[in-house]
């Protein structure tokens, strides 16, 4: 599995260099390195990651899931079509890794210029995240990404039914509503001021203990929190958030980066305002909620999805193209290294 998928992360990026020169067929190489993705995911071998075997149980048990009040409404819908012709969980992967994987394709191409440049970042961040373990946040975290085009747009009832639409793959999905306020409108000095303190606000929230004043008793999620903690106590499951963490703070810096660059940023793609503000409320939950460890990592990582969107457009803050693709290469590498045992996925890449 290591082997394919640098193998593929390898392929997308001499693509990112060749986009310029390969338009006549990009659409086509596009579409079939999705259709790898989809195979990959949805093929992989049980166990590889730590959420198959759990997935394949409640496929297999889908009503018992659904009693329990264990997965979402669309889960066992399909869990119970499927179960109709065949009881291999392996379909089930690859139809949630086609619905994740092909709308994030087709969010790419509505939100960018390039699609290439998105998809490295895409393999490299979140596909092995979302495609190969979290399938569920997997569809709503491209359902959001496409929900960004029309917030932008200041379509929100459309942005609206993709939020709801998700929250029948994740409740989660419900978390990502406080986007809808946002605007895409240019922002003052002074807006500009306090996006950037967000950020440090979080860690003052995070040190000064203010978070756990908060009620955890949250609807529809907070059954699962309390699911989620006891199994921390017994032992059974290990989260834990470092405000520290290499990962994080490397998203935090590009982020000021990009702030800095944003006009320059934003003539190449009209909607990174709202691109912008997405991804701080992202790193300031990630920070302030981290005394929730679990909630923090999921609401956190579908509003960093985003980062896909934001990293691209450092591209255009480099007068060489292929300096600033560079840059995101090396990022690429660097992140797969990092974030793949940071999850718990480092067999993944095991050769």
């Amino acid at each position: 599995m290591g082997y394919i998928l640098l193998s593929v992360l390898l392929i997308t990026i001499i693509l990112c260099y060749l986009e310029d020169y390969i338009k006549r067929y990009r659409s086509f190489l596009y579409i079939l390195m999705g259709f790898v993705m989809v195979l990959i995911a949805g093929l992989r071998e049980i166990g590889l990651d730590p959420d198959s075997e759990n997935y394949e149980y409640s496929f297999q048990h889908y009503y018992q899931s659904s009693e329990m009040g264990m997965v979402e409404p669309s889960f066992t819908l399909i869990s119970a079509v499927l179960n109709v012709f065949t009881d291999n969980v392996h379909l089930l992967f690859l139809v949630y890794a086609f619905l994740g994987v092909t709308i994030k394709l087709y969010a790419f191409k509505k939100n960018l210029q390039c699609i290439f440049v998105p998809m490295m970042l895409y393999i490299s961040f979140y596909f092995v995240l979302h495609e190969m373990t979290q399938i569920r946040a997997g569809v709503v975290s491209a359902l959001f990404l496409l929900a960004v085009y029309h917030i932008a747009k200041k379509e929100k009832r459309k942005a609206l039914l993709l939020i709801i639409v998700g929250s029948f793959f994740h409740y989660s999905s419900l978390a990502l509503l406080p986007t809808l306020m946002f605007g895409n409108k240019d922002f003052n000095r002074k807006e500009n001021i306090m996006i950037a303190l967000l950020i440090p606000l979080s860690y003052l929230i995070y040190f000064g203990g203010i978070s756990m004043l908060l009620n955890t008793d949250i609807p529809l999620i907070g059954n699962k929190l309390a699911i989620y903690q006891q199994a921390m106590e017994k032992g059974k499951m290990t989260v834990n958030i470092n405000v520290f963490d290499p990962v994080h703070l490397v998203s935090v810096m590009l982020f000021y980066y990009t702030l800095y660059f944003r006009k320059t940023i934003t003539a190449f793609n009209e909607n990174y305002n709202v691109v912008i503000k997405i991804v701080a409320l992202g790193l300031f939950l990630h920070t302030s909620l981290a005394f929730l460890p679990v909630l923090a990592l999921r609401i956190s990582q579908l509003y960093c999805i985003v980062n896909i969107f934001l990293f691209s457009g450092i591209v255009y803050t480099v007068k060489q193209k292929w300096m600033g693709i560079t840059i995101l290469v090396l990022l690429s590498i660097f992140q797969m290294y990092l974030a793949l045992p940071h999850y718990g996925l480092g067999d993944i890449v095991r050769f």
